[in-house]
């Protein structure tokens, strides 16, 4: 027969297998929790003095530890812009040239060939080069760059 001690370690081991698939080191808290209250109940404290144990425990990890795992595992991480989103200021060289009115225009940028427009709906010949401003469904808006912004990179 199961004591009271085994129920909180399967639960917090529960717990925390299932803090394995989810973000946000949520359950781990409530698993270490339990983790906590079990020795108590290998004690023999009885059944409200565990669940005022697992409260408190509870809330000194919600409080303490959790925001110091969240900081030590997502703090550090810089800010990675990808897919799309990092297309966003590279620059490319146009293909195709770029005719707002007719529809057509295509840069190079990284080795991929992409749809493109211009908000000013200018004429962009081929081989100029482009900086990418922003991404409009599968098609990048692109501005020209300047002499002076060629001279500087």
């Amino acid at each position: 027969m199961l004591e009271a001690w085994h129920m909180w370690v399967i639960a917090g081991l529960v717990l925390w297998i299932i803090e394995i698939f989810t973000p946000g080191f949520v359950l781990g808290v409530f698993g270490a929790a339990c983790l906590t209250v079990a020795p108590f109940a290998g004690a023999n404290v009885s059944f409200k003095m565990q669940l005022l144990i697992f409260g408190i425990a509870t809330a000194i990890m919600s409080l303490g530890i959790r925001p110091l795992i969240l900081k030590h595992f997502y703090g550090r991480e810089p800010k990675i812009k990808t897919n799309v989103d990092a297309l966003i200021g590279k620059s490319g060289l146009v293909t195709e040239v770029i005719d707002h009115p007719r529809g057509t225009g295509r840069v190079k940028i990284g080795g991929e060939i992409w749809r493109a427009i211009t908000r000013n709906e200018s004429l962009v010949e081929i081989g100029q080069k482009v900086t990418v401003r922003e991404v409009e469904g599968n098609k990048v808006v692109v501005e020209t760059v300047t002499e002076k912004e060629r001279i500087a990179s």
